[in-house]
């Protein structure tokens, strides 16, 4: 009984393993997904800081569409994270929750383990005892 408990637990241990481990990769493809997005931002607005006040006369017509397209792209690129962010938190709470059912399954078939080999060094003392019994019954005759 013990050890179908012990094979079951294993099992289920190592399949959600799995399905942890498919979760946390997809997480840590949305996160570099994430932190491109970011770099890209802040990219964006170095260019604004830096480009937008040098300004030589001939480029001065056309700095206020250079300024409005670099504003539209951050704007764009922080609509992008945010629509994002639901899905990492979420990832990030399913990979937390798997990973808590991984260590309670853990649990519980290190326990089945250590019943399991508790009753066996008791049944291997009651065999020792027995055989040491036998022993001594055939050395006094």
């Amino acid at each position: 009984m013990t050890s179908k408990r012990i094979n079951t637990l294993t099992v289920l241990e190592r399949l959600r393993r799995h399905e942890m481990m498919a979760d946390a990769y997809e997480l840590a493809t949305i996160r570099g997904h994430v932190a491109q997005l970011h770099d890209s931002r802040d990219l964006m607005l170095e260019k604004l800081k830096h480009e937008a006040h040098l300004v030589i006369p001939e480029a001065a017509p056309y700095v206020g569409a250079y300024i409005r397209a670099v504003r539209n792209e951050i704007t764009q690129i922080d609509r992008a994270l945010a629509q994002i962010m639901p899905r990492v938190e979420a990832l990030e709470a399913t990979v937390a929750d798997k990973f808590r059912s991984i260590k309670t399954i853990s649990l519980a078939r290190e326990r089945a383990e250590s019943h399991q080999q508790h009753s066996r060094d008791q049944k291997e003392a009651a065999e020792n005892d027995i055989l040491s019994l036998m022993r001594h019954i055939r050395e006094k005759r």
